[in-house]
């Protein structure tokens, strides 16, 4: 403990503290991204679908009516006013005589990343705007596409829970009212609009936010305690100042329940799809198919160490329907007689399997000279047009057509 102890005794080596919680951020954002399995986008789903219903299905339609001046005033809070503020405080509490208010503010970050790096490892959730469900735009894309990359190396797209946004912000006014800071009402004020902005920006959802305070109540609590008891110092009474300032002397909700469980009952749909441009949206139709309660067959996760072409066959001719994911380029390979989608579509077809082709945004059935005979019949079929915007609709109508198979 004595050791530990030592570790926190300058400046240098708090600051030092803080640019390893930065590094250690940085990498870890990065392995995720490219560490990602189709379990993990699967366990993400379902957890941004848990959110949505504790929300009561919140809609987020009408973002279209929104004041650009009123987005470009959160805009700016996300993106400029928080890591402006982060810096500010730390250089307040860098000139602060006493070194304890600038040890709280670096160890109540450090262990705030402690307590969330277990929930961004293991628990991804996308954030609200990548959640179909939700209807919710990125609101900052009506003003540039690039502002939410300029976060994406430290902030993965399924690291929101717990908002890192919302639980630093939260700290930086724990400080501002432990150490009596005379602007302390002034950064509630500023560092309350970030917070509101990681919502209505439509990037976090309410359990983070909820999270993001308690993760930062919890880690400041413990700060403040770990440097009264090691370092035995007096609580602060001057203020931990902005750079410039005078110095003061005072411091809706769905009828169908989340699957965590895949049900026992055999499956009622195959998913048949071209990996190239269609895999994602398969991924989604699996989820949400599940969601309604229709059990699904996805090869990457249902296949086996058997031989794949056999067992696929089996699994169309088991299942009553075929949901066809139709992505940009998904017939162009199919005039090879070797090609599996084209196989699948024709098993189907040949065992009067109940075939729904799903159409995804962009997609044009290709001309009759580049279709096989075998397969000319697909566009007489009721097929279904996906539609970000229009999600539920969609799903609607495709779980319709799966009835009436």
């Amino acid at each position: 403990m004595t050791a530990l102890r030592q570790l926190f005794l300058t400046r240098a080596q708090l600051a030092v503290l803080l640019l390893a919680v930065f590094a250690v951020n940085f990498v870890e954002t990065q392995l995720e991204e490219m560490l990602k399995t189709p379990a993990s986008y699967t366990l993400g789903y379902r957890m941004a679908q848990t959110f949505h219903e504790i929300e009561g299905a919140f809609n987020f339609g009408g973002a279209e009516r929104v004041s650009r001046w009123v987005v470009g005033g959160y805009a700016l809070s996300y993106f400029v006013l928080f890591p402006v503020m982060l810096v500010g405080a730390a250089m307040a509490c860098w000139r602060r005589k006493s070194v304890q208010v600038f040890r709280v503010f670096s160890v109540a970050i450090a262990l705030n990343y402690l307590i969330a790096l277990p929930f961004y490892l293991f628990l991804p959730v996308p954030e609200r705007w990548a959640f179909p469900g939700a209807k919710a735009t990125l609101m900052s894309d009506f003003l540039s596409t690039r502002l939410i990359e300029v976060v994406r190396p430290i902030s993965g797209l399924d690291n929101c829970f717990p908002s890192m946004h919302v639980a630093l912000s939260a700290q930086v006014i724990l400080l501002a009212y432990w150490s009596r800071s005379q602007w302390r009402h002034s950064i509630l004020c500023l560092a309350g609009t970030v917070i509101l902005s990681t919502f209505f920006l439509g990037i976090h959802w309410v359990p983070d936010i909820a999270m993001g305070v308690a993760t930062a109540g919890l880690s400041f609590a413990v700060a403040v305690q770990l440097s009264r008891r090691w370092y035995r110092e007096e609580r602060p009474r001057a203020a931990a100042r902005l750079p410039g300032s005078p110095a003061s002397r005072s411091p809706w909700r769905p009828a169908t329940p989340v699957p965590f469980t895949r049900p026992a009952t055999g499956k009622l749909v195959f998913i048949s799809y071209r990996r190239e441009g269609g895999a994602r949206l398969a991924r989604v139709v699996q989820m949400e198919l599940e969601r309604r309660g229709y059990p699904c067959f996805l090869d990457v996760d249902d296949l086996g160490a058997e031989h794949f072409d056999e067992r696929l066959l089996q699994e169309i001719e088991r299942a009553p329907n075929l949901v066809l994911v139709l992505a940009p380029g998904s017939l162009e390979r199919c005039q090879r007689h070797d090609d599996w989608l084209r196989r699948e579509i024709v098993h189907a077809l040949k065992h009067g399997r109940n075939v729904v082709p799903l159409l995804a945004e962009g997609f044009q059935y290709p001309s009759a000279e580049v279709v096989p005979e075998e397969l000319q019949s697909l566009q007489r079929l009721n097929g279904v047009v996906y539609s970000h915007e229009y999600f539920n609709a969609a799903f609607d109508k495709l779980e319709g057509f799966l009835r009436r198979g």
